[in-house]
């Protein structure tokens, strides 16, 4: 896959990737946080076939299916859940720490406001870990927190040592 990034004075930038089958899409990011996806003909590569408009959540949510560390799971009924966040506010997200996180080798305590509630690592459920609990690459955390509080605990694994 081949990423071109384009400038786009006073729209935003633009993100032209194009697929080893040779299909082009491109994602504009603006600067209020919208996206804008376009798919290109794949009869005529640079003609656009259709676009779609995704607000910063939109595109928050889509990025998370995408993306293969990141599994959300809403949480549904009781009236508050973990944290005494009302349960639309909250979400439940499996999160991977990615080999060469700046997080593997160290203690979980980390300040992102989120509830590591379970840790997989291998075949082993670790339920209630201890805050002193060193990550390790490849572990999964089962976290419970408001999107904002897990969004910072995603950014906090994914970053390089």
């Amino acid at each position: 896959m081949t990423l071109e990034r384009i400038g786009l004075p006073g729209v935003g930038v633009s993100h032209l990737l194009t697929t080893r089958d040779g299909d082009r899409l491109a994602v504009v990011v603006r600067p209020d946080g919208c996206r804008d996806l376009a798919i290109y003909d794949p009869a005529e590569p640079d003609r656009v076939a259709g676009t779609v408009l995704l607000c910063a959540d939109e595109a928050h949510l889509v990025a998370d299916v995408l993306h293969t560390t990141v599994v959300l799971d809403h949480v549904g009924d009781p009236a508050v859940t973990a944290g005494g966040l009302p349960s639309g506010e909250t979400q439940v997200v499996r999160l991977r720490v990615p080999a060469g996180s700046a997080c593997a080798g160290r203690p979980l305590a980390a300040p992102h406001g989120a509830d590591v509630v379970a840790v997989i690592r291998g075949v082993r459920v670790l339920p209630h870990p201890d805050p002193a609990l060193e990550l390790q690459a490849d572990d999964v955390l089962l976290a419970v927190g408001s999107s904002p509080a897990l969004a910072r605990l995603h950014d906090l694994l994914a970053a390089p040592c």
